[in-house]
């Protein structure tokens, strides 16, 4: 559970780059919940279509038929009929990607949106509608019967398996009725929409929420840094921001994907690390390196998808810059991002300091955004500190509610 912690709260920290744990996940809810339905329209992830493949497949998604197909520039779709389960609009857009694991579709009628994903593995999976917790299941799908005709919804999963955090957004079109001629309008218009977007933005930043900063004795003496607990540092003094660009960070990476052409482009940078004595009086102020920031595109431009690569280390500027007691952020994401808005993301990070992850759908002067990741340092001691210098302290993973 993330801790709700008051700014002053804040008594130990690292000059420019803390790291201490911090806690990604939503406050549980304790309120029983009714039985789900279950999903009947269930991609195969591992095939990735909803219609049979083979005599697995067949047993899995029997009577799942495919009665169209909408491949677009800008997404693809699929109107899908199965026995008493009626015809729905499916956008299969994210259920092309190459790599299985990245898979995830959802499937609409006017009454329900049937949400599927590959089963990493994860103990337990968590599904949020507009940022809310819906439900949390160990099946790798899902039926939400609370939606209205004519609605759109933006879903998210997050899972943890295999060290990693993994979290899939998807925007669910809810159709008016289910005749085929509104679902072929439904397809037709999932396209129009996705196209308006000519960018998407990724924007990845650690900063430190408070507006002073100290360190310990217990962590000074062995760090090795050059101003320790008798001095105080500079925080950015804010909280999380939903602003593509503006706020003080401490490190991090924003890039531009155009769907439009092949060229895309990223800007690092790290914030001035600022030291004043316990008094307020000026000392010093540096800036970290940002070469080991970096950020790439895995995969060509297809103007539908792109699979993307980011990597945040920076180490203080006051500390040592290798061996055990260098310090430093240290995040890794890897994404596939659908032009429609829906994407994958897994990854892990130093759970220290402040850290935030949003996408950007560009339309013209104006943007959506989803919050893909959001998490707040600790505070208490041997919870998070010692991750600056214990290789073997574990990280945080990726993964946290929002709505594009």
């Amino acid at each position: 559970m993330r801790p709700n912690l008051p700014r002053t709260a804040i008594t130990a920290a690292l000059p420019l780059l803390l790291l201490a744990t911090a806690a990604t996940s939503q406050a549980a809810d304790t309120e029983p919940r009714p039985e789900a339905p279950k999903a009947a329209f269930v991609l195969d992830a591992a095939a990735g279509t909803f219609t049979p493949t083979g005599s697995r497949a067949l047993a899995a998604h029997h009577g799942i038929r495919s009665l169209a197909t909408y491949d677009g520039r800008a997404t693809t779709s699929q109107l899908l009929a199965k026995p008493g389960a009626g015809q729905v609009i499916a956008d299969t857009t994210m259920a092309n990607s190459p790599n299985p694991k990245e898979r995830a579709a959802w499937a609409a009628s006017s009454k329900f949106v049937d949400l599927s994903w590959p089963d990493l593995g994860a103990k337990s999976y968590t599904i949020t509608r507009n940022g809310k917790v819906l439900a949390t299941t160990k099946t790798n799908s899902f039926r939400d019967t609370g939606i209205r005709p004519g609605s759109e919804a933006g879903y998210q999963i997050t899972g943890e398996a295999g060290g990693l955090g993994h979290t899939w957004g998807l925007d669910a079109t809810v159709p008016v009725n289910d005749s085929t001629k509104t679902l072929k309008a439904t397809a037709e218009g999932l396209e129009a929409k996705a196209r308006k977007y000519t960018k998407t933005v990724i924007n990845w930043r650690s900063f430190i929420r408070q507006k002073w900063v100290t360190v310990p004795s217990y962590i000074s003496k062995p760090a090795g840094c050059k101003y320790g607990s008798n001095y105080k540092y500079r925080g950015d003094g804010r909280g999380f921001s939903r602003k593509v660009s503006g706020p003080q960070f401490r490190a991090g990476v924003r890039a531009v994907i155009n769907w439009n052409k092949s060229k895309y482009s990223y800007k690092r940078g790290t914030g001035w690390t600022k030291v004043y004595t316990k008094k307020g009086k000026y000392v010093a102020k540096r800036k970290a390196s940002y070469k080991k920031i970096t950020f790439k595109a895995m995969t060509r431009h297809n103007g539908k998808d792109r699979a993307v690569r980011g990597v945040v280390e920076a180490t203080d500027p006051f500390c040592p810059k290798s061996g055990m007691r260098k310090a430093g952020i240290g995040v890794v994401f890897n994404a596939r991002l659908a032009r429609n808005g829906d994407f994958y993301v897994s990854g892990k990070y130093k759970p220290a300091p402040d850290h935030e992850m949003y996408l950007y759908g560009v339309k013209g002067k104006k943007h959506t955004t989803r919050t893909v990741h959001q998490s707040r340092m600790s505070t208490h001691k041997f919870s998070g500190l010692e991750c600056l210098f214990a290789k073997a302290c574990e990280r945080g993973t990726i993964g946290n509610s929002g709505g594009y």
